[in-house]
């Protein structure tokens, strides 16, 4: 029997169908004349990029006009959390490469001079040779999100990126420089040796169309037009839509003349499992193209009453498509789905939509959410201590503030109880100020003051310390720690006339209590256990 080639979600990246003109428009970048560009790719979840590079990946890994080989890495997988293991992940992809094919490989074995010599060794012996290798970087935007990742890094690759032995081409939801976490990294001069215009991945285009039908029409099946009109006008060209509509085609229907209420069976058959794939395709879009997808389930939307980046956003998405003077509708699926969570959308907006329903609704909502953490049998009086600090959430809601103190107070007497029964605290979790004006370490009569206590939980609660916390987690600690310091300020605040304390500000604080008291009732209810055991990253 032969597989569908139709794949949804999978272990494997799905062979691409159709998209010629985005190759075309990569490899008018690639095949040029003079020196080939860097390339960046880029386009939301779900819409194929990853499957466009592995594409390209694998036409040129054989040997092309520009390229020796190509070299593939999946920053999604294990993504790199420091330079040395970045380098070490191109250097491995590079190194796997090259091995079969040039002798330059070798010189990523030597281990007396740094990776990222060693990359630019690499790259310079091809030089010399007149060799080029295309580097594929796919989930760049998961790399860019880790903060440890320093300006240094991007300045190695950027050096070595100059070299014309080498070319690089990333795929990420949002262009590189906006995905940048902080102005020193926006600065890198690395970000300047891509094309200024990203090539952006879309909803299929109507030359795509053919390719897509193509294995399907290879078993014998005939198409009607209104079948193949509706194909469109259900899923929008959104290619997981597609893919997954004739994927259930393919199962029930291959070799068959397809008619349109066939598609619209199928169809249907998808809107019953909604959170499959039409809740993650809604969830990657804002409020306001929510917002704007639910106004298209109902009627056109004028040209006049959408920005520029929404309408695009529409368009380029396979929402909408403009026609006169309006963006019509054209995915029946996701504007099934966008009614479907239309009451909710209206009552969000209805309570929250609004600064003055935001600060008269947030109490509510941190009641129904305590309330959800009390049902899991939290201590009794630590709620009763956030309850009281959310009905001071009303002008001045600088009162919340002050109860930040007592609620951390009494969290810290519940992990007294659990981690020093004895009353005994090790000498070596005291800070030195602590020692040196010789407070009672005796639990019992709570002698030292709360930030002290602070102290002693983020000692507790590291890595690196050979005494470690039995029961609490380092979640806990770092809530325990913000709200000292809030309960601290909360008190002082006659000293700061010139700060406005806003219902969010204290909303923000409250909520944080509220997460308090769930991450202690999980750790008071357990057993002992080691820190390693405890699944959170310490």
């Amino acid at each position: 029997m032969t597989a569908n080639p139709y794949q949804v979600w999978g272990a494997s990246t799905p062979p691409m169908l159709g998209r010629a003109s985005l190759v075309r428009q990569v490899e008018d970048h690639w095949l040029r004349v003079e020196i080939p560009r860097h390339v960046s790719v880029v386009g939301p979840a779900y819409y194929g990029k990853s499957v466009l590079l592995r594409h390209l990946a694998d036409v040129h890994r054989t040997g092309s006009v520009c390229y020796v080989t190509t070299a593939y890495v999946d920053l999604r997988d294990g993504t790199p959390e420091s330079d040395g293991a970045f380098m070490e992940r191109l250097a491995d992809a590079v190194k796997e490469a090259l091995r079969p094919i040039h002798p330059a490989a070798e010189w990523l074995d030597i281990e007396d001079v740094s990776i990222h010599e060693r990359l630019d060794v690499v790259f310079k012996g091809l030089e010399e040779d007149g060799k080029r290798l295309l580097v594929v970087l796919d989930g760049f935007d998961d790399a860019l999100a880790q903060t440890e990742l320093t300006p240094k890094l991007w300045s190695q690759l950027r050096s070595m990126a100059e070299r014309p032995s080498l070319r690089l081409l990333t795929g990420s939801r949002r262009p590189l420089r906006e995905l940048c976490r902080t102005g020193e990294t926006r600065a890198s001069p690395l970000w300047n040796i891509f094309y200024h215009e990203p090539v952006r991945v879309h909803a299929i285009d109507e030359s795509d169309w053919p390719a897509f039908l193509q294995p399907l029409r290879e078993t014998g099946c005939e198409f009607e037009e209104p079948a193949r009109k509706e194909i469109a006008n259900w899923t929008g060209g959104i290619p997981v839509l597609v893919c997954a509509l004739l994927q259930r085609v393919w199962e029930e229907h291959r070799g068959a003349r397809l008619t349109k209420p066939i598609v619209d069976q199928s169809a249907e058959r998808l809107l019953r499992d909604p959170d499959g794939l039409l809740g993650p395709l809604w969830e990657d879009c804002d409020r306001a193209l929510r917002s704007d997808l639910g106004s298209l389930s109902e009627t056109d939307v004028s040209l006049t009453d959408l920005p520029t980046d929404r309408r695009d956003a529409l368009v380029s998405r396979g929402f909408g498509h403009i026609s006169r003077n309006s963006v019509r509708g054209c995915c029946r699926l996701m504007q099934r789905y966008a009614q479907a969570q239309a009451p909710e959308m209206a009552d969000l907006n209805r309570t929250f939509g609004s600064r003055a329903g935001f600060d008269r609704h947030i109490r509510s909502l941190l009641e129904l959410r305590l309330a959800q953490v009390a049902a899991i049998g939290a201590d009794e009086e630590l709620c009763r201590l956030v309850r009281n600090a959310i009905e001071r959430i009303k002008p001045p809601p600088k009162d919340a503030l002050r109860e930040a103190r007592f609620i951390v107070e009494h969290a810290l007497n519940l992990v007294w109880e659990m981690e020093f029964p004895d009353g005994k605290i090790p000498q070596g979790l005291l800070s030195e100020r602590a020692r040196e004006q010789r407070y009672h370490s005796d639990g019992s009569d709570r002698a030292l003051p709360l930030s002290e206590r602070c102290h002693v939980m983020r000692q507790l609660t590291r890595s690196d310390r050979p005494v470690r916390s039995k029961y609490v987690t380092k979640r806990t600690s770092l809530l325990m720690d913000h709200l000292q310091s809030v309960g601290n300020f909360g008190s002082h605040l006659g000293d700061y006339p010139d700060v406005e304390v806003t219902i969010g500000f204290a909303a923000s604080i409250v909520l944080s209590a509220v997460e308090l008291v769930e991450c202690l009732a999980g750790e008071v209810a357990r057993p002992e256990r080691s820190a390693e055991a405890d699944g959170v990253k310490q």
